[in-house]
């Protein structure tokens, strides 16, 4: 192989270097990117350039126009509410005096019919024992 090559460099006037043009070349300009027919992820060619514009951009002033005026909806008239029924607070807890399988009482001797814990005052309310409390809602 070693021979090939010097005589190859002996029968081109044994100055390989001295045929190298003084001006050096220009590349050839990269093609235009175009995508792969076969695999429109990929690239036909790679290195590209991109593709020149078709026309000069220019500037344009951005215009932002308003929202057209949206007419008021119509006022319906609304009939007053009813006053609502006035709703009890809960009332602080009582003490518990006794307790049988009917309910128990206070110690003001209020009643609480249920068993368990919830149970029911002398008005409905539901109350809830807890503990030696009873406290009504």
């Amino acid at each position: 192989m070693l021979a090939l090559t010097c005589a190859m460099l002996v029968s081109a006037g044994g100055h390989a270097w001295a045929q190298e043009p003084a001006v050096p070349a220009v590349p050839d300009p990269l093609p235009v990117c175009r995508l792969d027919p076969r695999d429109s992820g990929k690239l036909a060619v790679e290195p590209c350039r991109p593709a020149p514009p078709v026309q000069p951009r220019r500037s344009v002033a951005q215009v932002i126009g308003r929202m057209p005026a949206q007419p008021a909806p119509p006022l319906v008239p609304m009939a007053p509410l009813p006053p609502s029924p006035a709703v009890p607070l809960p009332g602080a807890p009582q003490p518990i005096g006794a307790c049988d399988t009917g309910g128990c009482r206070d110690a003001a001797g209020a009643r609480y019919n249920g068993a368990g814990n919830a149970t029911l005052d002398a008005n409905g309310r539901i109350c809830h024992r807890n503990g030696a409390f009873m406290q009504c809602f």
